[in-house]
């Protein structure tokens, strides 16, 4: 697995946009130095095959002094004794067929082949450059060493490998070192708005004491991110102000019209009307006592009570205080077996009652009646998973974001009790604890997830 995590982190840094800006440079250097090497490498190659050929005529012309065949042998005898046959080549075909000089050669139209004399010196390594004349009745055979040519191949090879390689090599670890710094700073920015994205407007990209432009995009995500923190926080503190200033005369009014109900007749309209009028300012008290609760959680200052806190004990005691609730309206809610030991998270014991209470009390409201709740305490190796699952008719995928949403209610909803913050709550209090929140499909029905991390031991 980690291999394949590795090979998966490599496709993606090649494919990322500066590894292929820094591999595209080293083609591009890459490609002008061969072509610069090999411009130069023929040019010199045809010089020196110039050369050659020039010496070839040159010494041609040396041996059209004389047209007598026995003069012609005696001259390449002379020059035979001298001349090393790894550089040059000089043979002389008589015309009886008896051959003179420093090799042997042999004729089959218009090729020719050289090869060493018996008991005579070595041919050079690198091949000839040839020339048969017909002279004096026989025929001359010149041949000049490839060695220059030979010798500039090599420095050419030795030039690409001790000079344009190393130097690649190095353009390319500068350039990919260089993408690579360029990528991490890339992903911190995706990261940063993969964060935003989930709501974490406190996070901040921008590098202090840069001024390229990845720093100004992350200078300018920064801008808005905390103009959009700002906003949100206004609209929370307008909320929390609202719900705080109209809770007081909310309650005031539900105790007097609870005093009225008490007073009237319980037979007659208008003892119904104080009945249902209590009910809908209970509502209403109910609805900003949460958004105050949500508003207490978000501010934050419940962090500074997290402590160890048994979750397998939490779980218990609210499937125990739900069961006589979900037995008198039909309900089956069952507690999955626990593990052995106690699952212990870092968080609010109060608050993560409130959770799980809301998590059921959410499934009961929403599921009919013969439906099947089960929580489930699940500690695994990389988070401690709490679910409350159920078979009744779910949510559609494209509304899971919604109903995270303060108030939102779906349409099937609006006929039951409720105000639509259970899991708006439940959502502020698993970001209290760095937990993640996941609505999935139970096949049927719907599964809430909460994945605490897990405490280091």
């Amino acid at each position: 697995m980690a291999d394949l995590s590795t090979l998966a982190r490599a496709r993606g840094l090649i494919r990322s946009s500066p590894v292929r800006l820094a591999l595209g440079l080293v083609a591009v250097f890459a490609t002008v130095n061969l072509l610069s090497f090999a411009v130069a490498f023929v040019q010199l190659r045809a010089s020196l095959e110039a050369q050659i050929a020039a010496n070839l005529d040159q010494q041609i012309a040396g041996f059209r002094v004389t047209d007598d065949p026995a003069t012609l042998v005696a001259l390449v005898r002379a020059e035979a004794v001298v001349i090393d046959p790894e550089h040059r080549i000089l043979v002389f075909l008589a015309p009886g067929g008896a051959s003179f000089g420093n090799a042997e050669a042999t004729l089959q139209g218009t090729d020719i082949t050289v090869a060493k004399r018996k008991d005579g010196r070595k041919l050079g390594e690198d091949g000839y450059e040839l020339r048969s004349v017909v002279m004096a009745q026989g025929i001359l055979v010149l041949g000049e060493s490839r060695e220059p040519v030979g010798n500039l191949e090599r420095t050419f090879l030795s030039l690409l490998g001790l000079s344009l390689i190393p130097t690649l090599l190095l353009s390319l670890g500068a350039g990919v070192w260089m993408a690579l710094v360029s990528a991490r700073r890339v992903g911190r920015i995706e990261a940063a708005l993969n964060r935003m994205t989930q709501g974490d407007l406190a996070v901040r990209v921008a590098d202090a004491g840069s001024d390229d432009d990845l720093s100004r995009i992350g200078q300018g995500i920064d801008r808005m991110a905390g103009a959009q923190q700002a906003a949100m926080a206004a609209l929370r503190q307008v909320s929390a102000d609202i719900a705080h200033d109209l809770k007081t005369p909310v309650q005031r009014m539900t105790v007097l019209l609870s005093d009225l109900r008490d007073r009237l007749p319980e037979t007659t309209p208008e003892a119904d009307i104080a009945e249902r009028a209590l009910a809908e300012a209970e509502r209403a008290t109910s609805v900003f006592q949460a958004l105050l609760t949500i508003a207490q959680i978000e501010g934050g200052n419940a962090k500074s009570r997290l402590a160890g806190v048994n979750l397998s004990e939490i779980v218990t005691t609210f499937a125990e205080i739900y069961a006589p609730s979900a037995e008198d309206s039909g309900h089956v809610l069952t507690l999955a077996p626990l593990p052995g030991p106690p699952v212990t998270v870092m968080g609010d014991k109060t608050l993560l009652g409130q959770l799980v209470a809301n998590l059921i009390e959410n499934a009961l409201r929403h599921t009919p009646a013969g439906a099947t709740i089960i929580i489930t305490l699940d500690p695994r190796p990389e988070a401690t998973v709490l679910s409350v699952a159920d078979n009744g008719p779910g949510i559609p995928e494209a509304e899971r974001e919604n109903v995270l949403r303060r108030l939102y209610r779906l349409e099937c909803s609006r006929t039951t009790p409720g105000n639509g913050l259970g899991l708006s709550l439940v959502q502020a209090v698993a970001e209290l604890h760095g937990a993640r929140l996941v609505l999935s499909d139970n096949r049927p029905g719907l599964r809430v997830e909460l994945r605490f991390p897990v405490l280091p031991s």
